[in-house]
C-alpha cells in the first residue's frame, strides 16, 4: 500500500434553531409520522479500536494536548475545507479536493454561479472519472492528478522511507499550515471495514504518538485519532 504525500502551493437575524437527535418515538395523534427505516444500507459504522473519535472525551483530551504542543497548526485550514467524498470510490479525489481548497488553490474554473472552488468533477485528468468511480485511484494516479493542478507534491512510499522519517514528516507537516499531509492506507490494518483508502491528516500528538485522520468518508467513520505506528503499518 502507498504511504503519503505532502502538497503545498508554488441563520436569519434574531432567530436560532436548536436541533437535537430524536430520543423518543413521536406520540400518537401529534401529527408527526415516524420515519420508516430504510430497507438496506448503513448509517455509519461503529469506530473500532485502536482509533479514538475526535468528538469523544478521550479524543478531545488528545486534541487539547496536541493543540497546546503546536501539533495541530494544519488542522484549521483543513477542517474548513474538509470534503465528504462524492462517491464510494472517490476517497482519493475527496482528499485531494480538501487539500486544494485548504491551500486556497484557485481551480481557474467555475463551480457554481460565479464561484471558483474545487470539486471532484474538476479533477478529470490522468484517469477518467468513470474509471475512478469503478476502481478508485492508485497512489501514482493520485499523484499525477495532484501535479496536474500545478502544485508541488512531495510523494513518498514506505519502501523508500522509514518509520523515523515518517514520524518527522508528520510532526513537521502538522506544525505548519502551509502544506497538507495526505495518506494512502489499508483500513483493514486499523480494524476498519474496507481496504485501500485516502484521507488528509489534521494533527499529531507527539506525547501519545497519535495522528488525527480526517476521514473523507464521513458517512462511514468520523474524524479519529489513530496510533502513528499503526498508520505506518497500514501504509506498508
Amino acid at each position: 500500500m502507498d504511504p503519503c504525500a505532502c502538497i503545498s502551493a508554488a441563520a436569519t437575524a434574531g432567530r436560532t434553531n436548536h436541533l437535537k437527535p430524536r430520543t423518543e418515538a413521536p406520540s400518537p395523534g401529534n401529527g408527526v409520522v415516524k420515519p420508516t427505516p430504510p430497507p438496506a444500507g448503513f448509517h455509519r459504522r461503529p469506530l473500532p479500536t485502536p482509533a479514538i473519535a475526535l468528538s469523544s472525551d478521550a479524543g478531545k483530551a488528545i486534541t487539547k494536548r496536541a493543540m497546546a504542543a503546536g501539533g495541530m497548526e494544519c488542522f484549521f485550514k483543513v477542517i474548513e475545507a474538509l470534503r465528504t467524498q462524492d462517491e464510494p470510490a472517490f476517497c482519493g479525489l475527496g482528499t485531494l479536493v480538501t487539500a486544494l481548497n485548504a491551500l486556497e488553490i484557485d481551480p481557474g474554473a467555475l463551480w457554481k454561479g460565479s464561484w471558483r472552488w474545487y470539486v471532484e468533477s474538476m479533477l478529470n485528468c490522468c484517469v477518467s472519472l468513470d474509471e475512478i468511480a469503478k476502481s478508485g485511484l492508485t497512489f501514482d494516479e493520485w499523484t499525477c492528478i495532484a501535479r496536474c493542478q500545478g502544485i508541488t507534491v512531495d510523494a513518498c512510499r514506505t519502501s523508500n522511507s522509514s518509520f523515523e522519517r515518517f514520524s518527522e514528516t508528520m510532526a513537521a507537516a502538522c506544525a505548519s499550515d502551509r502544506s497538507v499531509l495526505c495518506v494512502s492506507y489499508s483500513r483493514r490494518e486499523l480494524g476498519q471495514s474496507g481496504d485501500g483508502h485516502f484521507s488528509p491528516i489534521g494533527g499529531y500528538d507527539a506525547a501519545s504518538e497519535m495522528v488525527l485522520i480526517l476521514d473523507v468518508a464521513r458517512f462511514k467513520y468520523p474524524p479519529h485519532w489513530a496510533p502513528l505506528h499503526d498508520v505506518w503499518n497500514a501504509m506498508c
